[in-house]
């Protein structure tokens, strides 16, 4: 799948098929950057995935060669590749934070193809037991472990929770789906999934 390139010169406009965004979806958008950016070097580039994974194995103690962490593995490359493929129009691997901004408002179009199947693997991750369910434990060690501080993390998972204090795998969809796209500020559960804005 091919996506338009945003263009420098053209600025927000210039993305084929995309909008311009509102201050919100620019804030989430912001904050997903910051966290992409595993080594803070300013800008996003497969080695910040290849680290992000690490990090994020290491807490859940899944080897990548397990099912489970190939899934996750394979799931942040996919990421990456379309990320890569949209906002890349120098092809120096590397993705600033404009290119990011106006490449991801356009792969989140894509949501259930490119996105989705990242927060599946990790839900998969979390459920250490494999019955469907995510602990606040679980949820906390793979949200801190992107880059998300510990009590924000708590504090994303007690907004998304049911009131036994589990999640389910399409609670985490709808938020993450909602997180990329929705822009009414009613939904904080969704908006807050990575901590504070």
């Amino acid at each position: 799948m091919r996506f338009g390139k945003y263009s420098r010169r053209g600025g927000l406009s210039a993305l084929e098929g995309g909008d311009r965004m509102g201050a919100l979806l620019d804030q989430k958008y912001e904050k997903l950057f910051a966290l992409l950016d595993a080594n803070g070097d300013g800008v996003i580039a497969e080695d910040d995935f290849e680290l992000m994974g690490g990090r994020v194995l290491a807490a859940v103690g899944e080897e990548r060669t397990a099912p489970k962490g190939k899934e996750y593995a394979d799931a942040l490359m996919t990421y990456w590749r379309a990320l890569r493929e949209t906002a890349d129009a120098d092809g120096d691997g590397r993705i600033d934070k404009g290119e990011f901004r106006q490449a991801l408002h356009q792969v989140s179009d894509h949501f259930d193809m490119l996105i989705g199947p990242l927060y599946r693997a990790g839900f998969h991750l979390a459920d250490r037991d494999d019955d469907g369910l995510v602990g606040r434990e679980s949820f906390v060690a793979v949200i801190s472990a992107i880059g998300v501080p510990e009590a924000e993390a708590g504090a994303a998972f007690d907004r998304l929770a049911e009131e036994g204090g589990q999640l389910t795998k399409d609670q985490l969809m709808t938020a993450a789906a909602q997180f990329y796209r929705d822009e009414d500020p009613a939904n904080t559960a969704s908006h807050l999934l990575f901590g504070a804005l």
